[in-house]
């Protein structure tokens, strides 16, 4: 024991504590490097003196089981602060990340507080902390496959209807929706105010992506965040985040906004991007994709549509002229008989009229007489009338017929009327059929 202590038997307060630093001043006469997770520096920050709390946790549960409190001079700040500025430490102190701090050992007498003075940081360490905590977590997701489960959804081509997660009234938060506006699309935007920095992010995100699973209206959820140093976007380096995303029913976007690291809520989500507004950019992108396929495939169509009826009336044309020639071919083969009949019909009824001139026939003689020679006159005209009917090539094709002819209109009768390759017009019933000689092939003895 300190001979100091049996010097007196009764101390002052000021006694006491004066003999207590010279014991840890005599016990570390120079600063010591001590880690820890840290607390309450956020509300302190701003102050001349920020003071906190240095915290050891439990290695299995969210548990502190030793506290210190800690000090950093303003003599000492700027030097601290400036150091984590540097483009390969890129972190800011805050509560939550775990630190390795150069301290000098010390208590206040006025007071008795123990605490520790910060003279130095080791960025060092805490990156590497962050790393192998972030690794820790990618190979546990990647073991039960929770990296995939939602790339494995299909974003809607229109997708119009988005829950946002993201801290309301942050640069993100503007950046997200002046994009949206640019593109004049009905966009609907459901938010959920959520922490994007600090313990609370991990209870406010999956709370989110819990509450969006339930509307059956949203399209796709977006997570996003105006940037920040590696330990801000640490908090989404986080497995229960990833494990949710796994777990939703919708695809998850995810514009964190750093353009080095990507983080694990990157990886778990279906697709992710730098910034907010390369996140606006890729949906509104992907409505514009769509309404530009679907004007051409209307082109597309109303061309298509024009080229068919242009067909189609030249192949109407055409089966008019062909079925005009038929009939006066087939009128002008039968013509012959049509005119001698006619004259046998002329002279018989001359005949007939001549023998009642000269009373051969009685009244009933001519009334038989002449109902005679018109029913035979009648049928004569309906047998022709037949014939012809017979002879339409349309009532030929609706017996089940049908006619060919090349792209000139003549009938095709033999192989020998086309060519190889040459486009021939095809009559059914109730259509035009277009067809190519493939092949031409001769009966056997002919």
């Amino acid at each position: 024991m300190n001979p100091l202590l049996k010097r007196k038997e009764i101390y002052s307060v000021l006694e006491l504590n004066n003999v207590v630093k010279g014991i840890l001043n005599r016990e570390f006469p120079d600063a010591v490097w001590i880690h820890g997770e840290i607390q309450d520096y956020n509300k302190n920050k701003y102050k001349q003196h920020i003071f906190f709390e240095l915290c050891e946790k439990h290695p299995e549960i969210d548990q502190i089981i030793a506290k210190v409190t800690a000090v950093i001079f303003e003599n000492k700040k700027d030097k601290i602060i400036n150091l984590l500025k540097k483009p390969e430490n890129r972190f800011e102190l805050q509560d939550g990340i775990e630190v390795k701090l150069l301290c000098r050992v010390d208590l206040y007498p006025r007071s008795g507080n123990f605490m520790l003075i910060v003279e130095d940081i080791d960025p060092i360490y805490t990156i590497g902390k962050l790393a192998q905590n972030k690794q820790k977590i990618i190979t546990e997701l990647k073991a039960k496959g929770m990296l995939d489960k939602n790339k494995i959804l299909t974003i809607p081509i229109v997708a119009l209807n988005i829950g946002l997660i993201t801290s309301y009234d942050s640069a993100a938060y503007y950046d997200f929706l002046d994009e949206l506006k640019k593109s004049s699309y009905g966009f609907k935007i459901c938010l959920f105010n959520s922490s994007m920095q600090g313990k609370n992010v991990e209870q406010d995100v999956c709370r989110a992506i819990e509450i969006f699973d339930r509307y059956d209206f949203l399209d796709v959820v977006v997570i996003t965040r105006g940037g920040g140093s590696t330990a801000d976007l640490s908090w989404f380096d986080n497995e229960k985040i990833a494990g949710r995303i796994a777990l939703s029913r919708l695809p998850i976007l995810s514009g964190i906004g750093h353009e080095i690291n990507v983080t694990i809520t990157d990886m778990a989500a279906h697709t992710f991007m730098k910034t907010p507004t390369a996140i606006a950019q890729f949906l509104t992108q992907n409505i514009k994709s769509f309404l530009s396929e679907i004007e051409d495939k209307t082109k597309q169509i109303i061309y298509t549509a024009s080229n068919r009826m242009q067909s189609y009336n030249q192949e109407l044309r055409i089966l008019a002229v062909n079925t005009n020639r038929a009939t006066i071919a087939f009128l002008r083969t039968h013509r012959e008989n049509i005119v001698d009949k006619s004259s046998i019909l002329k002279l018989g009824t001359h005949n007939f009229i001549d023998r009642v001139k000269t009373g051969i026939f009685n009244r009933r003689q001519i009334k038989s007489v002449s109902l005679s020679i018109l029913k035979s006159a009648k049928s004569y005209i309906k047998n022709y009338e037949n014939a012809v009917k017979i002879a339409d090539p349309l009532n030929t094709v609706k017996r089940g017929f049908s006619i060919t002819r090349t792209k000139e209109g003549m009938t095709v009768r033999s192989i020998k009327d086309v060519k190889i390759k040459e486009d021939l017009i095809t009559t059914v019933f109730d259509g035009i059929i277009q067809s190519e000689v493939k092949r031409k092939e001769k009966k056997d003895g002919q």
